[in-house]
């Protein structure tokens, strides 16, 4: 109930009306909203009516209040809503409140701890369970529940990109090609899409999604070893639903989880022969599905992290030396990057084999297997996060994570 007062009060609507719902939540009276006759009604849980408006007394349109208020509650909350009247459905459905929605949780987005897999194939007690920094664990993907592997391979408005695969991997191999699935999940909204299978080579493929430009739109950019440094590439569309080869490519990305989506084109980091010295490099593909390289600074050439800064593409080294670099890019056609950050790593916060690292808005986390630890840029200053779920036999994969009622199909 102070919920939906609190979004109210916060939604900029008139002062007569900013009194009335003051004076609600001083009272602390429940209501339920009740729609009828173009008119807003609010309503005790006796059915006395406390406040009524209609479209012309030029107070707010209902349809505007109503998204005003709903758009700031939890998607958990929102699939209640949807039984209240088809009236509600409607507009919680609408792509129009979708967005709107997505606005107001992009505000208090938090990173994502998702236990990925055993460190040893004890396979049956591998339970998915997405907990956010806030403290709420839920039991998620569990139509994907039962596989030998299920990893993450990229988080974006609320929807996940994860890999299962139902047989043993030795050495990145496959046992059996035809048991690899590629699914986008809501964990939010319990939704779950299996994409088309693909045959594939006895190589573990590598995975990449371009998003945008509108909610559910989507590009899924699979890579498949062939021989010579040559790998085949197809694409998933979400408008057409079904794959296409793009033919044999020189590049692939090093790692699935090693990618970053920025204005709706996809980076990976990657790595390539050239004159005999193994080389890193970015590799670009844009949503007309152009390729291209930018290089890299050559002394953070080793795997370095691919995050998404204030909507620039950005590095982390993963050097290890007792200190925080981040390297931006200024020009992807020239390859021109500037170091944007440097700040120490105090000794009782660094880790040791740094495995993630993902930024949500001025806070970077940094994260191992085990432990993680989040710098916050404006202050500079680190904190732990201890994660209760967290288990030496588990390894758990930190995302960036917004909560969204985005569907997987377009």
């Amino acid at each position: 109930m102070e919920t939906f007062i609190h979004a109210c009060i916060q939604s900029g609507t008139s002062q007569e009306a900013s009194r009335e719902y003051r004076s609600l939540a001083d009272q602390r009276s429940a209501f339920v909203f009740h729609l009828g006759g173009g008119r807003l009604r609010l309503m005790d849980d006796f059915g006395s009516k406390l406040i009524q408006v209609t479209q012309n007394d030029n107070v707010f349109e209902v349809e505007d209040i109503l998204t005003t208020i709903l758009s700031r509650l939890p998607v958990k909350s929102l699939l209640i809503c949807k039984s209240v009247s088809k009236y509600w459905r409607d507009l919680i459905c609408s792509p129009s409140f979708m967005h709107s929605h997505l606005l107001q949780s992009q505000e208090n987005s938090s990173d994502a701890f998702y236990p990925s897999y055993p460190s040893y194939p004890s396979w049956d007690d591998n339970i998915p369970l997405l907990t956010k920094t806030d403290g709420e664990t839920t039991q998620s993907f569990l139509d994907c529940d039962g596989f030998y592997f299920e990893g993450m391979v990229c988080s974006f408005n609320g929807l996940i990109c994860c890999t299962n695969f139902h047989g043993p991997i030795v050495y990145e191999r496959i046992e059996d090609s035809n048991t690899f699935d590629i699914h986008i999940c809501n964990p939010a909204t319990r939704e779950v899409l299996l994409l088309p299978p693909t045959p594939t080579s006895e190589y573990i493929p590598k995975i990449g999604v371009s998003f945008g430009p509108t909610l559910n739109e989507y590009k899924v950019f699979q890579f498949h070893y062939r021989d010579e440094q040559l790998y085949e590439c197809k694409v998933y569309s979400s408008i057409v639903g079904s794959w296409k080869s793009m033919g044999t490519v020189p590049y692939s990305p090093y790692t699935s989880s090693n990618h970053v989506c920025i204005n709706e084109t996809v980076f990976w980091f990657s790595m390539s022969m050239i004159d005999g010295r193994l080389v890193g490099h970015i590799l670009a593909v844009d949503r007309e599905e152009n390729f291209s390289i930018i290089r890299i600074p050559e002394e953070e050439t080793m795997r370095p992290f691919l995050v998404n800064l204030e909507g620039c593409l950005c590095l982390v080294p993963r050097h290890g030396l007792g200190q925080l670099d981040i390297w931006a890019l200024q020009d992807s056609k020239e390859s021109v990057w500037m170091k944007k950050w440097s700040d120490n790593i105090p000794q009782n916060f660094n880790i040791q084999g740094l495995s993630y690292v993902t930024v949500q808005k001025n806070e970077i986390l940094l994260a191992n297997w085990v432990r993680s630890v989040f710098y916050n840029m404006e202050t500079r200053t680190w904190r732990e996060f201890n994660w209760e779920h967290a288990h030496e036999d588990k390894f758990s994969l930190p995302m960036a994570y917004t909560e969204s009622l985005v569907p997987c199909k377009y």
